[in-house]
Formats: structure tokens, sequence, C-alpha cells
């Protein structure tokens, strides 16, 4: 019988050390937002504001619920109705897909170029009291920007702009879903000015992916 050299040992410990100590700290790839449709403004609501929307993911990416974290009277349901049909990527988590949810903020910019931005009260990280069992909890708002209305734009539509946050919170990457010129430019730079408060993973910081909709409306012929 061959003999095992204490070196040999030794060396295949350490493999299978390095081995646990990757997979453990292997990346979580947050749920990501893959296509998103148009969201009318109602024609008849005199409401602006942000909603804000949880949607709970399967490990397929397919939407089994949603719950409204931020309500908008008159607003929420047609953010809520469009929302149910856009597709989304599942959580991975070492290598594997798993339940998630992905939140999503609906920006009704106000109906005029100079209206004041309505107030914002932020939105803290934390889980939701239904899910039990719940690892990944989404980030939190801590401040909105409302983009500026194109001057002469003839359309009207949904901008959609998914936004990476960072473990410090900050913006770190910006990534268009809905492409609408010449809105489109007005919404990155408004997205780039939105804080979060982090995203947690088992109570610990994580990198984290946010929708962001904004719903850019008719302007009043007197504008």
């Amino acid at each position: 019988m061959p003999k095992i050299s204490i070196l040999t040992v030794v060396s295949a410990g350490m493999l299978v050390a390095c081995a646990n100590h990757s997979f453990a700290q292997a990346p979580f790839k947050p749920p990501e937002v893959t296509s998103a449709s148009d969201i009318p403004f109602p024609i008849q609501s005199i409401a602006d504001g942000v909603v804000v929307v949880d949607a709970s993911l399967d490990d397929k990416g397919a939407i089994t619920g949603t719950s409204v974290v931020r309500d908008v009277p008159s607003l929420t349901s047609p953010a809520m109705s469009a929302i149910r049909t856009w597709k989304f990527s599942p959580a991975m988590r070492l290598g594997k897909s798993e339940p998630s949810t992905m939140r999503v903020a609906v920006v009704f910019r106000p109906r005029s170029y100079l209206a004041a931005a309505p107030s914002f009260t932020p939105i803290p990280s934390v889980g939701d009291p239904n899910l039990v069992g719940q690892r990944y909890i989404p980030p939190g708002v801590v401040s909105v920007t409302y983009p500026q209305y194109p001057i002469n734009a003839a359309a009207t539509g949904t901008v959609v702009i998914q936004v990476r946050a960072g473990k410090s919170s900050a913006v770190q990457h910006l990534k268009v879903v809905r492409d609408l010129p010449p809105f489109t430019q007005f919404a990155l730079s408004g997205a780039n000015k939105w804080r979060f408060q982090a995203a947690t993973l088992d109570g610990k910081p994580v990198a984290s992916d946010l929708a962001i909709a904004f719903v850019f409306p008719p302007l009043p012929a007197n504008n």
C-alpha cells in the first residue's frame, strides 16, 4: 500500500479549506428586472408622488405576489397592474437561483414644469412581517429626486431605470430597462441623485438592485 506523505495530507487539507472558504464567500446576485411595460398616468388623477411596491419572486423570477410599501391613492392601482406584467430574473446565491424580492419605485412626475416636488418620507430597509425566514431585505429609499421635463416634448410615457445600490447605499450603476427618448436622459439624471439604505442579506449589507419607473404625464396646455 503506497505511503501518503504528511505534505500531501497537509496540501489536500489546505485545498479543501480554500474550496470551503470560496464557497462560503460566493457572491449574492440580486434579482433584476429584464423587461418593463409602460405605466399610464391616470387622466383624471390630480395626484403625483412615488408609489413603492415589493414584488415577490420565485426561483424562476416569476411574480408570486406584490405588496404596497408606499401608497398614493389613484396612482397605486395602475402601477401595480403594470408591474405584474414585467419580467424578472431571480436572485442567485451560491450559484443557485432562489426566491427573493424586487423593490420597484414608480415616480409619477408632477404635471407642471415649475411645480414643487411632492414631499417624500424615507422608506427604511425592513423585512416583510408576512414572510417567515426572509433572508434578503430590499434597500430602503432615503431620498428621491424628480426628473426635469424636456421642453417641447411631444410624447408621454414611462422610462424604467435599474439602479445598483452598493453596500454604502450610494448609486453604483444605472441601467436603462425601458428607453423613451427624450425622457431617458432626464430619468437617468434624476435616478443618479437618489439615496438609499443598503439592502441586507442575513443581516449584513449587500449590493442590490432596485427598479425606478419614471412616469412622464402630458403637461397642461398653459405650460
